[in-house]
């Protein structure tokens, strides 16, 4: 299996456990907005996931495993270089500082989701350089 294979995985993973968090309104702090009526956690949540998705076909597309999608090889560095930038935010997480919202402690969770979209990240760097 290519590695981009896997990548795109892990995004249509991210793209259905966002759609899951959108439809149950389960994170925390989504269900504060959710409860006072907003749809806008909701909507977001869901384009989140459209981004998941739409970063899954092109590692899909990108591996070969579906037909090239427009501008394939410039969306596919930028959706590497996205998640790599994201995962490493675990960095300053490890150290005890929460990026996205300092008043709280750096869960175990916060630890698990930075990690898991480095190697994300780390996975797609490796699928896209050139074979030798």
């Amino acid at each position: 299996m290519k590695l981009l294979t896997v990548g795109a995985l892990m995004s249509f993973t991210a793209a259905a456990s966002h759609a899951a968090a959108a439809m149950t309104g389960e994170p925390h702090g989504y269900v504060l907005a959710t409860g006072a009526g907003s749809w806008m956690p909701a909507i977001a949540t869901l384009l989140i996931a459209t981004l998941f998705t739409t970063s899954g076909l092109y590692a899909l597309a990108a591996s070969g495993r579906i037909a090239p999608m427009p501008l394939m090889e410039p969306v596919i560095h930028g959706i590497t270089a996205i998640y790599l930038i994201r995962g490493l935010f675990v960095i300053p997480q490890l150290l005890g500082y929460n990026l996205f919202a300092a008043e709280y402690d750096v869960s175990a969770a916060d630890l698990w989701l930075s990690a898991g979209i480095l190697a994300a990240g780390l996975i797609h760097l490796a699928g896209i350089q050139p074979r030798r």
